[in-house]
């Protein structure tokens, strides 16, 4: 298999991987509690919004969707579906917004546990939108490595 279509198989994983991603990350919750009184609370980016107890999450949500759609654009600029003004070199720029994509959803997390714990919180999980996080900000900068491994 030639360079090229290896070179581009990976930009395709890297868009599906990121779609699916973005997708988590924005319409499923990212952890959630249960207070004292048998309250449970869902934290996602719609909850961040609309609960005032939560909106200090709103930035973790906001951050790392842009690093998923900004992915996304990086990867249907290498595999010439569009055109942007992004800089030649988008593959390290692709590198280092997956690794902020682990970065933000490990902070996120560090702190959703240490609020949690220090809450009196009943129980409290993480879920499918940290999960995306970490799994895309695990396997992106794997993939954006092999492609810029294989020269066009």
């Amino acid at each position: 298999m030639s360079n090229v279509n290896m070179r581009s198989n990976f930009y395709a994983l890297i868009f599906i991987l990121s779609v699916i991603g973005a997708i988590l990350f924005v319409f499923t919750e990212f952890g959630g509690y249960t207070t004292p009184l048998r309250y449970q609370y869902s934290v996602s980016l719609e909850s961040s919004f609309s609960n005032p107890d939560l909106v200090a999450y709103a930035p973790l949500f906001i951050l790392v969707t842009c690093f998923f759609v900004l992915n996304i654009f990086l990867s249907l600029k290498e595999l010439n579906i569009i055109k942007t003004a992004f800089p030649r070199n988008s593959a390290k720029l692709g590198l280092y917004s997956s690794l902020g994509i682990f970065a933000v959803s490990a902070v996120g997390a560090i702190a959703f546990e240490v609020i949690l714990s220090e809450s009196g919180a009943r129980d409290w999980w993480l879920s499918s939108g940290f999960y995306a996080g970490i799994i895309g900000g695990i396997l992106l900068p794997l993939l954006y490595y092999f492609a810029m491994r294989n020269p066009k």
